[in-house]
């Protein structure tokens, strides 16, 4: 049986929060999203996201094949939603995983990230959809090239990796990994005699700490 420790805070920069979280644990279904668009938008986007993985998912038997059919689901209903001038330009990012006895499918888009911790390594499962620009003022900004909702179709990068027994998966949103390095998150996730809760409340303290104003979300699969 899967345990599963989630958090997610709302960010000083957003009205709302604009992550969510999804843990379908008889399915081995684990999903975050982080929405893009601001206020009310960006929380409809990833609100969508998950909705429809619950529903498809829960309904469906295949759950690999029902994930891909509510990431595309999903992305259609948010591309149609965003034709609204007051919806316009939402978008939102999806990394899900479906675990298995000794299988682990990984699909993402965006730059929410997994990863597995094993005690000893923290190793990163994704790639982020993202790409260095320069602005105005000589300044360089991580812009996200991959999201739902953006077109009437979406490309999900999708990977298999072994799974064992004892490993940690975790789903992050960039309001934890633009602001602390894998090196300090593994420094937190290995302190001692602290409870799996209490560590991933140190990831987002950590974030806050460091001035990380994004929304913040985490979610780990043990």
């Amino acid at each position: 049986m899967y345990h599963v420790v989630s958090i997610s805070q709302k960010g000083s920069k957003s009205a709302v929060n604009e992550d969510a979280c999804l843990a379908l644990t008889n399915k081995g279904i684990f999903v975050v999203a982080d929405g893009v668009g601001g206020g009310p938008s960006g929380d409809f986007a990833s609100r969508t996201l998950v909705e429809e993985v619950e529903q498809i998912c829960t309904e469906g038997v295949n759950p690999e094949d029902d994930l891909l059919t509510a990431i595309q689901s999903a992305n259609f209903k948010i591309y149609k939603a965003g034709q609204d001038p007051k919806l316009n330009g939402m978008a939102t990012t999806v990394v899900a995983v479906v675990l298995f006895e000794e299988d682990l499918l990984v699909c993402h888009v965006g730059d929410s990230r997994a990863y597995c911790f094993d005690g000893e390594n923290l190793k990163p499962l994704t790639k982020d959809h993202s790409k260095l620009v320069s602005k105005a003022n000589d300044t360089q900004k991580q812009v996200v090239t991959n999201a739902l909702g953006v077109r009437e179709s979406v490309k999900a990068e999708i990977q298999r990796f072994p799974h064992v027994g004892g490993e940690q998966i975790l789903l992050v949103t960039d309001g934890i990994t633009d602001i602390v390095d894998e090196e300090r998150m593994f420094q937190l996730l290995t302190s001692d005699n602290r409870s799996v809760s209490d560590k991933l409340k140190l990831l987002v303290e950590e974030s806050e700490l460091c001035g990380g104003r994004d929304d913040k979300t985490v979610l780990c699969v043990f």
